[in-house]
């Protein structure tokens, strides 16, 4: 009777054994602890919870965000003054999935930081209330009763972190119409004033065949020593158009080459925190 009786014993110690496990298992990690802030970080512990930060921050932008959360909360242990740290540690908590810890950071932010606005108090308890309904949402709806076979517990994929914004596009500089407008007319003046300058001599050099060293015979038309006049006048118009059109047309030229076309301005990145309605980031300067 008692070889019988020893199975029906170790069955029930079995089966606690594997359930204490699972049950523990089931438990939330405890919320992290903020102490008071009731001392005023000195120099040194500010610029130690600096590096910590940054170092944070590398992590967060690598997508490890427990190594990211660890810093984080150093360097807000380091100076607790820096309330907006509490902002960075909930966001890295929600998306290692641990967002009771992310509610706990907000709500500790919302209780300590000074000067904030009213629409900041909204928008981070807005993302509180929609922290809180995604947790409901995952809670069961009724305790289960520990099961005897262990099960494999599958992991809750992190929500993937925001996509950085695209880089500011710089605009190039074109080069304007205007050294070409000006080319153009200098190069029209070049051509009619060698037109003019030809047609004059054309009449002076017709005049002087009459009327040699300007000394008409007796019998010359007036007509002749006209046209003599009208060739020379032609003469000077048509060479100060001419050399008047290269100079403008070089001043075109030399106007187009150094004109500038490089980068129009240059915007400087900058990381500060960004708050939005159900958003809370950590792209912000420290």
């Amino acid at each position: 009777m008692l070889a019988r009786r020893r199975p029906l014993l170790l069955a029930p110690l079995f089966a606690c054994a594997v359930a204490i496990p699972a049950i523990a298992e089931a438990q939330p990690p405890p919320l992290t602890n903020y102490p008071a802030c009731t001392n005023k970080a000195s120099t040194q512990d500010s610029e130690a919870a600096h590096s910590a930060f940054l170092l944070g921050q590398r992590f967060f932008n690598e997508a490890d965000y427990g190594s990211a959360l660890h810093n984080f909360v150093d360097a807000y242990k380091i100076d607790c003054s820096k309330t907006e740290l509490l902002i960075a540690i909930a966001r890295a908590n929600e998306l290692s999935g641990n967002k009771p810890d992310a509610v706990h950071a907000l709500e500790t932010y919302l209780q300590r930081a000074q000067n904030i606005t009213a629409d900041e108090k909204t928008q981070i308890q807005k993302r509180i209330d929609n922290l809180k309904a995604q947790i409901d949402a995952q809670a069961p709806a009724a305790p289960v009763a520990p099961v005897v076979v262990p099960t494999a517990v599958v992991p809750v994929a992190p929500t993937p972190a925001p996509l950085p914004p695209p880089p500011p596009q710089v605009e190039q500089g074109q080069h304007s119409a205007a050294p070409w407008i000006v080319t153009a007319v200098g190069g029209a003046a070049f051509v009619a004033g060698g037109a003019v300058w030809i047609v004059g001599h054309g009449k002076y050099t017709s005049a002087q065949k009459t009327c040699p060293d300007n000394a008409c015979p007796m019998g010359t038309p007036p007509s002749v020593q006209a046209d003599g006049n009208t060739g020379r006048s032609m003469m000077l118009i048509g060479g100060g158009l001419f050399i008047g059109g290269i100079a403008v047309a070089g001043a075109g030229l030399i106007w187009h080459f150094v004109e500038p076309t490089g980068p129009s301005g240059e915007k400087k990145a900058g990381v500060e925190p960004v708050l939005g309605p159900g958003y809370a980031g950590i792209a912000g300067r420290f």
